[in-house]
């Protein structure tokens, strides 16, 4: 894929959507921890996940995912600004992983 150092876990507030090979995530301050890691990426790393997550800065709407600048927090328990990918699409019909931990939800 490119070039990506793991920083630390970390997590944000909101809902975890199975999309089906992949989960879909939407952003809601009033849920629970959606848990994911934190990594740090040059801009080549950065253009080619944008194309992996379907996001075209230019068409917003056909995009399935949106990259937006989140605040997180790290496992150290530090609130850190970090950007992530936003389910969007409508999430009727999905499943939601209640536990907000994707893999643990592969897992089972």
């Amino acid at each position: 894929m490119g070039q990506a150092t793991f920083i630390e876990n970390a997590r944000l507030r909101g809902e975890l959507y199975d999309v089906g090979t992949y989960p879909g995530l939407i952003l809601n301050p009033a849920c629970g921890w959606v848990l994911g890691e934190l990594y740090e990426v040059n801009d080549l790393t950065l253009q080619r996940l944008d194309e992996v997550e379907d996001y075209y800065p230019d068409l917003v709407h056909d995009s399935e995912y949106l990259r937006s600048q989140v605040k997180v927090l790290t496992n150290t328990h530090v609130e850190v600004s970090a950007q992530t990918y936003i389910y969007n699409k409508n999430v009727n019909g999905l499943k939601l992983i209640a536990t907000g931990n994707y893999a643990e939800y592969l897992r089972n």
